[in-house]
């Protein structure tokens, strides 16, 4: 009785020290998504979307969401007989903006481009100024959310949004 007594006891040890192994990793990942998930929230600027000029809206949709099973959202602006948009979500909060210009299309210059969302504007605007680059004009977002357009210094198209808290 006492060998059987000593075999059950020495597998105790391992096995204990396994379960806690186990439970510290878990804590440990836990612990990183959550300090991963509040670094983005507190952060000063995300990523918010891509906007791409199509040629044929549906096809493209129907393209994007063949390809990579995205599917559209509400498009918040009211109907423009120039362009026709829809939006796409693309999972974790990103978005895939689509738009297709009807009719004339010389007389619109809207180029494709990349969208953040910041948590001051004023405080973009405060650098650009720093940077002598000339400010933009202020829009509105149909939220609310205040916004601009700029370049960069390569003449990448940027879509800043403020993100309202």
């Amino acid at each position: 009785m006492k060998h059987f007594y000593v075999t059950q006891h020495s597998y105790s040890l391992p096995l204990f020290a396994f379960v806690f192994l186990i439970c510290v990793c878990c804590t440990d990942a836990s612990e990183e998504k959550a300090t991963k998930v509040d670094t983005e929230a507190n952060s000063f600027a995300a990523y918010n979307h891509t906007a791409f000029v199509v040629k044929n809206l549906d096809s493209s949709v129907a393209f994007y969401h063949y390809l990579f099973e995205f599917d559209t959202i509400h498009y918040p602006f009211p109907y423009r007989e120039n362009i026709q948009a829809k939006w796409m979500s693309i999972g974790n909060g990103g978005e895939l903006h689509l738009g297709e210009f009807k009719g004339d299309t010389n007389q619109y210059s809207y180029p494709g481009h990349i969208g953040f969302t910041v948590t001051s504007i004023d405080t973009i605007l405060s650098r650009l100024e720093a940077l002598n680059i000339e400010l933009p004009e202020m829009e509105s977002m149909p939220n609310g959310e205040r916004t601009i357009h700029i370049a960069d210094i390569d003449g990448n198209n940027i879509h800043i949004i403020e993100r309202k808290e």
